[in-house]
């Protein structure tokens, strides 16, 4: 038998979870993410830095498209930020 996703001390313990958001909508990224991950991700207590990434048929209005390196520089500042103000 193999672990759930929600077993997961990765997921359910960390502070804090960063990856794009499709890392939260069930079936996405190619069907690479199951529904229990999805769930696991959206279930998690973790504070969650989103990416403004998918490979879905779906745009995330009021997001200006930035290059990859770009989102990694800010989603970095934002943790130092979120990290200083604890």
């Amino acid at each position: 038998m193999t672990a759930e996703w929600t077993d997961s001390p990765l997921v359910m313990l960390s502070e804090y979870l960063v990856g794009p958001i499709a890392v939260s909508w069930a079936n996405a990224m190619l069907g690479e993410v199951t529904p229990k991950m999805a769930e696991a991700v959206s279930s998690s207590p973790a504070f969650k830095f989103f990416l403004p990434l998918s490979q879905e048929n779906a745009e995330i209005v009021g997001v200006t498209k930035e290059p990859l390196p770009h989102l990694v520089q800010a989603v970095v500042e934002r943790i130092k930020e979120k990290i200083n103000n604890v």
